[in-house]
Formats: structure tokens, C-alpha cells, sequence
């Protein structure tokens, strides 16, 4: 598929979807919420859930949000959903270099945190529902919030501009679309916007979806479900590891998790720099995949 888009401008698409999109998702969501509980329950953010009904809640709520790109895609943007950059052949070592840089991330992360004497783990529990939920919850996450973050508004905005302001603006919203967590800090949205940057440098010069997607699961589920970090300020409280921290939270994140932590900063702007170097040595992507 490869016909004319019904709106020639990538970044008046990617407005449309912010501007229309993204609040019919959230009026879907509230009108759920009250036809099935009578009250708008959409909480999670705000305290301590279980990982079963955190899974529940997210994947039941925000699968309107794939709904919606596939109905922007089709019919405004004239072009099919794999488009978006799912082509797996040939990014294979793109999808296993995210996993294991996010996982490398957050293991020198919490290497420094416990030799300062700032991270300390108590007990490790293993219950194997809880860690199965939690894989297929950060599975969902990783790609709901990349087919729209990265594989439609980023995708769009790359017809209309540079490809780094496109990132920035997207990794921007990015950082803004979880401002609305618990115990949300200054540090920790600009460590959110610095991941957008992460999560987006191989898609500028690749459009393809697999290294974001594998560093947003490995990020997420090893920094929550493994070592026991809160994930962007939510506690599931259904970890591997059992962590406690001490002192400043400028270095351990405090209550928003290791994405509040300087530490995060410092390793996101050393690997964001490694990935650019690494990624604009790649072919720029011309052409549409169906």
C-alpha cells in the first residue's frame, strides 16, 4: 500500500493524532470506566497496585491507542500498519543491542548505587505468576507507546522536518505524557525526555520499531519486575528483588524509581551519544515497507 496521503504534511498528521487521537483514547477509556465501575478508576499512576489488575487495567484501556493509530494510518496517512517499521529481517542485532543496553544501563546503574552505600537488597522472592505478568505487561507497554511514539508521531514528523527535531518533539511529549505519574520530579522528567532521545535514535535513520521496542521491555521489566525499582513512579509491588534505598534522592530516584536518578542521567546521555554514532553509520530509510 502506498497511495497519497489524505493530509500531505507529516507534522499536521502527527498534530491531528495528538489534538484528536490521544483524547478520544482517554474519553473511550473514562466511558469504560463508568459503564463498567460507575466511577473513572483510571488510578494507577497514583499508588501501589497489583501486577495483575495494573495488567488488566493498561492493556484493557490503552489498546485503544493501537486501535487509533491503525485507523489514522489507513485511512489519513494512506499506508498499512507494518509500515510503521516491523520488517524484523535484517534488525535483529538492532532489537538485541536495545534489550541488552537497557539491561546494562540499569546493571551499572544499581552497581554504583549499592557500592555508595545508596541501594541495598533485602530478600528475593520468585512467584512465577507475578513475573509472567509482568513480561507480558511491559511487552504490551514497550509497544503501545512505540507504535505511537516512535512508529506513528515520529514516523510522520520525519517527512516534515530534521530528523532531531522530529525526536526532540516527540521525545518531548514523551516526557510530558508521563508527568502525570507519582512523585514526578524535575530530574526525573528530563531523564524521560533524555530515553525518548534513546528509544528514537535508531528509528531516524532505520524507521524500524525492533530497538525500541526490545530496550522499552528490557528497561522496564528489569528495572521493575527484576530489581524492584519503581517503573516511572508506579510501584507493583511484585518484585524479584527486594530494594531499599538510602540517602539523597537526587542519586537513587527516590520515589519515582532509578528514572529519577542523576546516575540514569549521566549513563542515558553516555549511551545516547554511543547510539548515534553507531545508528547514523546506518542507510537512511527511503522507502515504504508493506
Amino acid at each position: 500500500m502506498n497511495k497519497k496521503p489524505l493530509i500531505q504534511q507529516g507534522w499536521i498528521r502527527a498534530l491531528l493524532f495528538v489534538l484528536l487521537g490521544l483524547p478520544l483514547t482517554l474519553v473511550i477509556a473514562f466511558a469504560i470506566d463508568i459503564a463498567t465501575n460507575g466511577m473513572y478508576t483510571y488510578n494507577y499512576a497514583n499508588g501501589s497496585v497489583d501486577i495483575i489488575s495494573f495488567l488488566e487495567d493498561y492493556a484493557f484501556k490503552n489498546a485503544g491507542l493501537v486501535l487509533m493509530v491503525l485507523i489514522f494510518r489507513t485511512f489519513i496517512d494512506k499506508q498499512s500498519f507494518f509500515s510503521l517499521g516491523f520488517s524484523w529481517k535484517g534488525y535483529q542485532m538492532d532489537a538485541w543491542t536495545g534489550f541488552f543496553s537497557a539491561l546494562m544501563i540499569l546493571f551499572l546503574g544499581s552497581m554504583i548505587l549499592v557500592a555508595n552505600k545508596n541501594l541495598y537488597f533485602t530478600n528475593a522472592f520468585f512467584n512465577p505468576r507475578n513475573i509472567s505478568a509482568g513480561i507480558l505487561l511491559f511487552v504490551i507497554v514497550a509497544f503501545i507507546e512505540e507504535i505511537v511514539f516512535r512508529g506513528y508521531l515520529l514516523n510522520n514528523l520525519l517527512e516534515s522536518m530534521k530528523p532531531w527535531w522530529a525526536l526532540i518533539l516527540t521525545s518531548a511529549l514523551f516526557a510530558f505524557m508521563h508527568t502525570q505519574n507519582n512523585n514526578v520530579t524535575i530530574l526525573s522528567v528530563i531523564n524521560l525526555f533524555i530515553a525518548g532521545l534513546v528509544l528514537g535514535v535508531n528509528y531516524i535513520y532505520t524507521r524500524n520499531l525492533w530497538f525500541a521496542i526490545f530496550f522499552h521491555f528490557g528497561w522496564n521489566f528489569f528495572q521493575g519486575t527484576v530489581l524492584g525499582y519503581k517503573v516511572s513512579g508506579i510501584e507493583t509491588g511484585s518484585s524479584i528483588m527486594q530494594q531499599g534505598l538510602m540517602g539523597s534522592e537526587t542519586l537513587t530516584g527516590g520515589a519515582f524509581g532509578f528514572e529519577g536518578s542523576i546516575i540514569c542521567t549521566i549513563l542515558l546521555l553516555l549511551m545516547l551519544l554511543i547510539f548515534a554514532w553507531r545508528f547514523s553509520r546506518k542507510i537512511v530509510y527511503t522507502s515504504t515497507e508493506d
